[in-house]
């Protein structure tokens, strides 16, 4: 159902634009020199930048995130919500966590080569490279010309190893939860989808620290790691378990609040349109279709309307979703 990726594109939207500010302090500190630093933690990091450079130095390069992760989570909730219904038992957990698990693989084709390209930005300055990117897509364009396709999704196996694990748990804590009332409020299903986003990332952080250490050892003259197994021996032989945790505090704290945006948005999109009897087809001329499914009446929506301008804008420009024309 195209509802499916709707609701996960703008629900994508709505978290990133309520845990950008977060990020912004998270690369502040974990960029911020160890020798002399400038913040004494999280909440100092985030009152500084404000104080210097008020609301818009929080929000300093969204347009990227905004993007990016507006396109993954409209393939998350897309693919997850087709194969949840399509489960013999859809109520189940179960079905949750197979649906959760198949979402988590499907969005890493995007996310794997999205993420490299962030870390290589966000470590351009500490690590001479002799090459200076204009963004994200410049980056990919130079990885795909010095190693070709297959440079641009390294880290992709340790993409779909953490995003396994992550979305089933991701998914399968928040109907656990909102299961628990008969009739779940709005702050309880903010404080469900923000209990779900931390669940998520107690489950796949310690994969994901491996991950962004195998994507940044391009950085360097010579590869440290010859894998996954490799990164994860050496990183413990050198700091301990703590090398599988560093960071989790500032991701937990940020985890919270980007997760309840999203599950809110996206469950008030699904609610919306299930209690209207609206469903959204595409054609097989890619056309966007409102579908009326009382009485079955296709009609076209106006160009002014904000469900046609970003679908037909942003969704239906990726492959996946061509496997739903009708």
């Amino acid at each position: 159902m195209v509802v499916d990726f709707f609701a996960g594109l703008v629900g994508g939207a709505a978290g990133v634009l309520v845990g950008h500010p977060l990020d912004t302090v998270k690369v502040h500190l974990q960029t911020d020199d160890p020798k002399n630093p400038k913040y004494r933690g999280t909440f100092h990091c985030f009152k500084t930048i404000l104080m210097k450079d008020d609301i818009r130095g929080l929000y300093r390069g969204i347009s990227s995130p905004m993007s990016g992760i507006g396109l993954v989570n409209a393939i998350v909730f897309g693919v997850y919500g087709n194969v949840q219904r399509l489960s013999d038992e859809p109520n189940s957990l179960l079905s949750h966590f197979w649906a959760g698990s198949l979402a988590g693989v499907a969005q890493s084709f995007v996310c794997a080569p999205m993420e490299l390209a962030k870390t290589r930005l966000q470590l351009a300055n500490n690590i001479d490279t002799g090459v200076k990117f204009k963004g994200p897509i410049d980056c990919l364009r130079h990885i795909i010309r010095t190693d070709g396709i297959r440079g641009a999704f390294k880290g992709l196996v340790a993409t779909i190893f953490r995003d396994i694990p992550g979305f089933s748990s991701y998914f399968v804590s928040y109907e656990f939860i909102i299961r628990m009332r008969e009739k779940p409020n709005i702050p309880y299903t903010l404080m469900a989808g923000g209990c779900a986003g931390m669940a998520s990332w107690l489950a796949c952080y310690p994969i994901d620290v491996v991950k962004t250490h195998m994507q940044a050892d391009a950085l360097g003259s010579s590869a440290k790691y010859n894998g996954f197994i490799d990164c994860s021996i050496k990183g413990y032989k050198k700091e301990g378990v703590y090398f599988f945790f560093r960071g989790l505090n500032s991701t937990l704290i940020r985890a919270f609040p980007m997760n309840a945006a999203c599950f809110f948005v996206v469950s008030w999109i699904l609610d919306f349109f299930n209690k209207n009897g609206i469903d959204m087809v595409v054609n097989s001329n890619q056309q966007l279709n409102i579908v009326n499914l009382e009485n079955k009446q296709l009609t076209d929506p106006t160009d002014d309307e904000i469900v046609r301008e970003i679908i037909t804008d942003g969704a239906l420009e990726f492959p996946l979703l061509r496997s739903h024309d009708i």
